[in-house]
């Protein structure tokens, strides 16, 4: 039967992920909640938990290890998130709101106005997907997968955050492409506008032309957006995948 240490250290492991991954990590969730919800789930996966009770004498690096493997976890949820903020970004420059920033209570940082919107909207896709649920799925199963005194396989999780990081590229910029495309043939209009009008002054028509038409075609681009974040968080998605195929990797 698994003994007090072993549930300690199945709830250091779900603990630091809950505290480290977006959006678990939120200000808006009492640090009480998670740390109730960790310590549930520490009871519930502990009967399927083989633990041997001579690696308490590696007490310490056991700990360590543990919150190895959470902060791992949590680090691929975050850089999902960041492709979408990403993605915000590129959107926000060439329209003229890089500069208009507005402060995200949950994060506690300033973000630009369409990386907020792209962020609170990928929450809810997040949600509404059930991401959370196969996510914490994932984290109970990994104590079977990836037991105690064990890690991920190093070769792998290179491989895997190097697919990572190419599918989010892609993905941020497959999201901000039809902004970005627009403003680029709205730059060109002017400039012809210019060669052949050099009286008017399109660099103060710019500002509110590249504004009307950058969130004209964000609002028309919305469920191309929810289909990639959708593409991003199911269960057969880019993030379940990767953290599944780390999970099944043992060094």
């Amino acid at each position: 039967m698994l003994g007090f240490d072993g549930y300690l250290l199945a709830f250091i492991r779900i603990s630091t992920f809950l505290f480290a991954a977006p959006p678990f990590r939120q200000r808006g969730i009492p640090p009480q909640v998670k740390i109730g919800l960790a310590g549930l789930m520490a009871i519930l996966v502990a009967p399927s938990i083989a633990f041997d009770g001579e690696f308490t004498r590696h007490w310490i690096a056991l700990v360590v290890q543990e919150v190895g493997v959470g902060m791992l976890l949590a680090f691929i949820v975050s850089l999902v998130f960041a492709a979408i903020h990403f993605s915000g970004q590129l959107t926000d420059f060439p329209i003229g709101f890089g500069l208009a920033t507005v402060f995200d209570p949950q994060s506690g940082m300033q973000l630009p106005v369409f990386s907020q919107f792209y962020n609170v909207l990928a929450t809810i896709i997040f949600f509404a997907v059930d991401a959370h649920l196969w996510i914490l799925r994932a984290l109970s199963q990994s104590f079977h997968y990836l037991p105690f005194n064990s890690f991920f396989s190093l070769e792998f999780t290179m491989e895997a955050f190097a697919a990572l990081g190419k599918n989010l590229f892609v993905i941020g910029f497959q999201i901000a492409a039809p902004v970005m495309g627009t403003i680029v043939l709205v730059d060109v209009a002017l400039g012809v506008i210019t060669r052949v009008v050099p009286q008017l002054n399109v660099f103060v028509m710019g500002f509110p032309i590249k504004n009307l038409l950058g969130m004209f075609v964000i609002i028309l681009a919305i469920p191309a957006y929810v289909a990639l974040a959708a593409k991003l968080f199911a269960y057969d998605g880019i993030l379940m995948q990767i953290i599944w195929g780390l999970i099944r990797s043992i060094s």
